[in-house]
Formats: C-alpha cells, sequence, structure tokens
C-alpha cells in the first residue's frame, strides 16, 4: 500500500474560483491606411486574433461567448494569440 507524499494540513484550502467570466468583443483599428480587426479577450485584454476581413472574426467571437472554452484556463494560452505590437 502506497502512501500519500502529499501532506495536507487543516489551514490549506481549495483552490477558488477563477472569478470573473470571459467575453470576448471584436474592435476596428486602423494602422497606416489599412483598417484591421481583431477579436480582444476581456478582462486580460488578449489580443486573439487579427483579420481584414471582420466576418472572420464575428465568427469567432460569437462562437467564443457562446461556449467559453477557455474558461477554466482562465483565457486562452499566448502561444495560440497573436502577438502584435
Amino acid at each position: 500500500m502506497k502512501r500519500q507524499k502529499v501532506r495536507f494540513h487543516k489551514s490549506d484550502k481549495r483552490p477558488g474560483h477563477l472569478g470573473e467570466q470571459l467575453s470576448y468583443e471584436k474592435k476596428m483599428v486602423k494602422k497606416d491606411k489599412n483598417i484591421f480587426w481583431q477579436a480582444i479577450e476581456q478582462p486580460t485584454g488578449t489580443i486573439i486574433i487579427q483579420s481584414f476581413f471582420e466576418e472572420d472574426i464575428d465568427s469567432l467571437v460569437k462562437f467564443q461567448n457562446e461556449n467559453r472554452q477557455w474558461q477554466r484556463n482562465g483565457g486562452i494560452p499566448n502561444f495560440l494569440c497573436d502577438n502584435i505590437k
């Protein structure tokens, strides 16, 4: 029989709720003479994707707001997002 290696104490608590619920919005950005659309995750403010076409961003934002599949992780990981500066 194996013994548990991690010791728990009376003062230990379970991890709390992640807090705020994620939401996604689209935003129009003008760079030089071009117009781009961005999908932004709130409250983290991460830019998920940037596209020339509004329809692409609109469908992504609608899907993410309905399903919220990254809610448990606290948001979409940075390596899956556009790193736009």
